[in-house]
């Protein structure tokens, strides 16, 4: 629930400070451009119920960023948490002048404010607070950015538009600041002739020292507001933290991964397990920064689950999604009373390959992409009937010839098994023209494998056939393995079923089967396919497919 109140009234100043930062880029344009735009931006704010939702969200962004400040119990965090915080709590203490210099002024005095009128006080009057405009826009735009991107980075979609939403992050405030200086330079050099002045300031009708005075106490009480809540959090909880504990008596245990390490603290009421562990500077994996909205922090319970609160509404959606066990639980969301021991279920070390830039999370993340599954026909009865090197010369020409086709089809040739190959197609791309990837795949390796047992007809009793198997779905992807062995790959009911889809091949009696979602997504025809309904052993529900016949 509150998660949900900071995104929406996070969303609703957002829109706000867009409509905002694209009246300043008219400024490029002319300065009746940016009064004209303002008076129709500006305007569903002034309403009742505009003000409200807009004062409203102001507040409530403002207040449960304090309570989860307050909620902290280790101030260690990510280097993208601090610098969040802290310009959150900057944009009050930087913007507070502006913001009295143009909604208090209207509201109390009724002076409706022009850009004429405002790029004239910070550029000419008081350059000091044009500068500060300009720092705190960019402190704005930058905490915006980071919160919709910490957010969005755990959906799916999100991968395939990045570059443009990265695009958007770079090209809003620049135009903005192009606006912003270009009309700035225009109202400087109006201001050289006193007659322009002297017009501008006849339509205020109070005088300046008061406007000054109402301006600059109102700015000092604000940033000591706010600098007393921020003292009073973080001393509240340096003294809730000292006091805790040194009284407390139950204890933590923490379990390393592979069970042949193990520490034990001194258990805080109160205090998540991930918070628990952050303070000792124990490492545990986190993509989301312990808000509940992934499931890598999550812990297995080895003893003390009876003292356990239940789990809250958020935190069962997120068990339920990955069907955890009973006694899993996430250790951000999770607050014991009583002693625990644990043992992380994710290394903190498993990650995404570096060279996989695509991927902004060191625990990988999911992401819908097609997995493809190739293996040899009879290949047993193959080995048999030769000697151990002509077997290795074999199978090396055919995963040569494979795993050509693959990557000329845009696939990551993710692993060979035995005498298997699985390929992973839409790593970086949309996952449309992943589909399409897989499909021509499926068809470049039918061709490399007619050309290799054209070219090994001396040396086969009868041509190697194969199976494939390509299906659709949301996977996590990212780095596993143990130190050199460790490669890019991805877990999920997906792999599974593109495994079966290839088994599937044998008593369909084709060479390829290939789902429908897949072909869907693709938007491809698949001339001579056969659509079928078939039963996937540890599915409850049938899939349809295409079976191509070789």
């Amino acid at each position: 629930m509150i998660n949900n109140l900071r995104l929406i009234s996070g969303l609703i100043l957002f829109v706000f400070v867009l409509g905002h930062f694209a009246n300043h880029a008219l400024g490029i344009v002319s300065l009746k451009a940016m009064d004209n735009a303002l008076s129709y931006s500006i305007a569903p704010w002034r309403t009742l119920p505009g003000a409200i939702l807009l004062l409203g969200a102001l507040i409530t962004h403002a207040i449960l960023a304090s309570w989860s400040l307050y909620q902290r119990r280790s101030h260690r965090m990510k280097p993208w948490e601090y610098l969040q915080i802290i310009l959150g709590f900057l944009i009050p203490i930087i913007l507070a002048a502006h913001v009295l210099s143009t909604r208090g002024l209207y509201e109390v005095f009724d002076i409706e404010e022009t850009y004429a009128f405002q790029l004239y006080a910070l550029w000419v009057s008081s350059p000091y607070y044009g500068i500060l405009l300009a720092v705190g826009l960019v402190t704005v735009w930058t905490h915006a950015c980071i919160g919709w991107h910490q957010w969005l980075r755990l959906k799916p979609w999100y991968q395939s538009v990045q570059t443009l939403t990265f695009a958007f992050a770079i090209l809003i405030p620049t135009l903005a600041a192009a606006g912003y200086v270009s009309a700035g330079l225009r109202v400087a050099r109006l201001s050289e002739d006193p007659s322009w002045v002297q017009r501008l300031g006849r339509r205020i009708d109070v005088d300046r020292e008061t406007l000054l005075n109402f301006v600059y106490k109102y700015e000092i009480a604000t940033q000591l507001t706010v600098v007393s809540v921020v003292v009073l959090i973080i001393g509240i909880n340096v003294l809730r933290h000292v006091i805790t504990r040194r009284n407390s008596k139950e204890k933590l245990t923490y379990r390393s991964l592979n069970l042949n390490d193990s520490r034990q603290f001194n258990l805080m009421p109160g205090i998540s397990v991930l918070d628990h562990l952050r303070s000792a500077n124990v490492p545990h994996a986190s993509v989301c920064g312990g808000k509940g909205r992934c499931s890598t922090c999550r812990i297995r319970i080895n003893a003390g689950l009876d003292h356990l609160p239940p789990p809250s509404v958020e935190e069962s959606k997120v068990l339920a999604r990955i069907t955890a066990a009973p006694n899993v639980r996430l250790a951000c969301q999770l607050s014991p009373k009583k002693g625990l021991d644990v043992t992380p279920i994710l290394s903190p070390g498993d990650g995404v390959s570096a060279g996989y830039a695509a991927h902004p999370s060191d625990d990988g993340v999911e992401q819908e992409i097609a997995v493809l599954f190739a293996d040899i026909r009879a290949f047993t009865k193959l080995s048999e009937s030769k000697f151990p090197y002509d077997v290795s010369f074999l199978l090396n020409r055919y995963f040569a010839a494979m795993g050509e086709a693959i990557e000329q089809s845009g696939g990551h040739l993710d692993k060979f098994i035995g005498d298997g190959v699985m390929a992973l197609f839409g790593l970086n791309k949309p996952i449309e023209q992943g589909c399409a990837d897989a499909i021509r795949a499926t068809q470049k390796m039918a061709q490399k494998l007619k050309e290799l047992n054209e070219a090994l007809a001396g040396d086969l009793d009868e041509p190697l056939h194969i199976g494939i198997g390509v299906h659709t779905g949301t996977a996590i992807v990212g780095k596993m393995g143990y130190k050199r062995t460790s490669s890019l790959t991805a877990i999920g009911d997906v792999v599974n079923t593109a495994s079966r889809l290839e088994s599937a091949t044998k008593e369909l009696g084709v060479q390829t089967v290939i789902s429908k979602k897949t072909v869907l997504y693709s938007s491809l025809t698949l001339d001579h396919a056969e659509e079928q309904e078939i039963s996937v052993r540890g599915r409850k529900q049938p899939i349809i497919v295409y079976a191509i016949s070789a």
